[in-house]
């Protein structure tokens, strides 16, 4: 049994030296190599019914010009932040009428942090953006520009909330949560959605993204605060040093936010770490296609050329909304006013000033629509909708019809009793 004393003995000395480690980790302070966000002369804040503050920016249209539907700027994340480079890059939206909103997701940037990790959830995020533009706002209609994570709580709000949504601006949009996946767990967007031909993609290299982007780049004190987080939704460490561990690792994967890195700009200290233990979850989500099947108002989807989401999975925001058009930017990344502010802003301005065209067709009045197949129909091919056509069809003289080509969401008029 001596052996078996001996290894208890070396059992003990290396859990022994494992906490030795532990807690010398824990007593190192994680660097602060970018300095923290602090206020603009121009931050207001909206106090929320949950008790906490959410910092906004506020861009309005110049004197004389006539006011438009307002826009509100949803960052990327969960633990992004508004960039003083996005607030600079809409400035063209608001000397056209716009009155423009760009906020902090709670958790993040100037907005407060929550008590609790998993106090923040994905559907928390779109109850903020709900009561911002009903409560705070107190806004009839809004136009939405979702970019990366924002973009998904942009199209859940907008699939719940058709009639306050005029126009939505998708991107860079992240893949659609929940993700849709066959029997052996592999998403289908990419299979459904091919690259077209004609698009030239150069996207970061994956070895370098990967890098760039895991946890394990983080100190060791950091990566047990994710852990405990994640496990028992406590915080081990305050927000202000897993705050500043984010923020570093965030000045290294910027270059894959760009096609050339001399453009990257300069990070600018205000990510979110915890909020990324709930908001990133989406076990809870209802599933938006078939509401976004249904959604009529005008959708824009932007992709740049060196974005390093693929393509099918912002593509997958293109085919859903029947009333979308998808737009790829050459020489532009993730962040596509980096390198590209003019053709960003243009096409935005442009995409909200075109009016809504007419549908095809309408019901008489007293009758309404109802989609025969809200999943999509059985038979449809991949791709963006087709502009739908009306024609009159008179083969048989006294009974003439008028007829339907490329019908997106194919419906059946219901005549009340």
């Amino acid at each position: 049994m001596r052996w078996l004393r001996r290894l208890y003995r070396a059992g003990a000395v290396v859990l022994g030296l494992l906490g030795l480690a532990v807690i010398i980790a824990f007593l190192l302070p994680v660097s602060v190599t970018v300095t923290p966000l602090q206020p603009r002369a121009d931050t207001r804040y909206w106090h929320m019914e949950g008790g906490y503050r959410i910092a906004y920016t506020l861009l309005t249209p110049p004197l004389g010009v006539a006011e438009r539907v307002p826009v509100i700027f949803l960052h990327g994340g969960p633990g992004g932040y508004v960039h003083s480079s996005i607030i600079r890059a809409l400035q063209p939206l608001a000397d056209a009428g716009h009155r423009v909103y760009l906020y902090d997701q709670h958790g993040s940037g100037l907005s407060d942090r929550l008590d609790r990790p998993k106090g923040s959830r994905f559907n928390d995020q779109v109850d903020d953006l709900e009561e911002i533009v009903t409560q705070q706002l107190g806004a009839s209609h809004v136009a939405l520009i979702g970019h990366s994570h924002g973009a998904r709580i942009a199209v859940h709000f907008a699939a719940t909330h058709p009639a306050q949504v005029e126009a939505l601006v998708l991107s860079s949009p992240g893949n659609l949560e929940p993700s849709l996946n066959d029997p052996n767990g592999h998403a289908t967007v990419e299979a459904t959605y091919p690259v077209p031909t004609a698009l030239h993609f150069q996207p970061p290299e994956d070895e370098q993204y990967r890098q760039d982007t895991a946890l394990s780049a983080m100190p060791l004190k950091v990566i047990l605060a994710q852990a405990a987080a994640m496990a028992f939704d406590l915080k081990l460490l305050p927000d202000a040093e897993v705050d500043a561990a984010l923020n570093t690792l965030a000045a290294g994967f910027t270059r894959n936010m760009v096609c050339d890195p001399a453009n990257v700009q300069a990070e600018e200290g205000g990510a979110g770490f915890y909020v990324r233990t709930g908001a990133n979850w989406f076990a809870d989500v209802e599933d938006p296609r078939p509401r976004m099947r249904q959604f009529t108002s005008p959708v824009l989807v932007l992709q740049g050329q060196c974005d390093f989401v693929p393509y099918a999975e912002a593509y997958e925001y293109a085919a859903l909304f029947p009333n979308a058009r998808y737009r790829f930017i050459e020489r532009a990344g993730h962040l596509i006013w980096w390198e590209q502010a003019s053709s960003y802003a243009a096409a935005i301005v442009e995409f909200l000033a075109t009016p809504e065209p007419e549908m095809g067709w309408t019901p008489p009045a007293g009758k309404r629509q109802q989609l025969l197949w809200p999943e999509g129909a059985p038979d449809m091919p991949a791709g963006p909708p087709r502009e739908e056509s009306v024609f009159q069809v008179n083969k048989v003289p006294g009974r003439e019809y008028t007829g339907i080509a490329e019908v997106s969401a194919p419906t059946i008029t219901v005549f009340p009793a």
